[in-house]
């Protein structure tokens, strides 16, 4: 180790307060260890892409259904899913500020290799940037009121028709008023936003019990592992 890194690493130890640290559980820690750094992952998922025509075939759908006319059911079905399109985003970090929470997600059953996995708690040092806070008043991190991710939006300036059209476009991840995590991602990158924090939600790999801020990272050139 050369004398930069050692004075970095002073630097970080005398300088660091805890408001700084997250935590991260790993099943498997070698891959991060091997790079060294946590690697951009993305996944693909539907959506609509003209929500206003979608529910007005829905509409005409139904009273084609009603009327038994058969034919011009089927019609409006095939336009109907020509408005279902794909797209890729990125699959977002988690992190919290917990480390009893974090530990949780260090489960060795949880690894494809699991008699050669290294399970651990990473602590990281992330850096800032456009932030979506969403209250979780209690509830579960796997699904959380769609009403609080509006709210939020709504406090950082996102006018309410825009904030629809982008939770009617994943009419099949949100469902009886909630989401998952991971909708709640791609609607903020979608809109922008670098990172979510997911204030006061009960969280931990088997549902959880201890209210802890979670946040969820989508770049990682902003995770810097301490």
């Amino acid at each position: 180790m050369n004398l930069i890194n050692i004075i970095n690493e002073v630097i970080e130890e005398v300088f660091l307060t805890e408001d700084d640290v997250w935590y991260h559980g790993t099943p498997d820690v070698r891959d991060v260890k091997q790079t060294g750094s946590f690697e951009s992952r993305t996944d693909t998922t539907s959506y609509i892409s003209d929500p206003k025509k979608w529910h007005e075939l829905q509409a005409e759908m139904q009273a084609a259904r009603v009327s038994s006319n058969e034919d011009l059911y089927f019609q409006l079905l095939d336009q109907a899913g020509e408005l279902r399109k794909n797209m890729t985003y990125k699959k977002p970090m988690y992190f919290t500020k917990n480390r009893s929470v974090a530990s949780t997600y260090a489960d060795p059953h949880r690894a494809m290799d699991y008699q050669g996995s290294q399970p651990s708690v990473l602590q990281v040092r992330i850096d800032g940037g456009k932030t979506l806070k969403v209250p979780a008043h209690g509830q579960r991190f796997r699904m959380i009121s769609a009403d609080y991710v509006k709210a939020a939006l709504r406090d950082n300036g996102i006018p309410e028709e825009k904030i629809n059209k982008y939770f009617e476009m994943f009419p099949n991840d949100i469902r009886n008023n909630q989401m998952s995590a991971e909708t709640i991602g791609i609607i903020a990158q979608l809109l922008g936003f670098d990172i979510v924090d997911v204030l006061g939600v009960l969280d931990s790999y088997h549902g959880g019990s201890i209210k802890s801020t979670v946040r969820m990272v989508f770049d990682p050139s902003r995770v810097h592992i301490i």
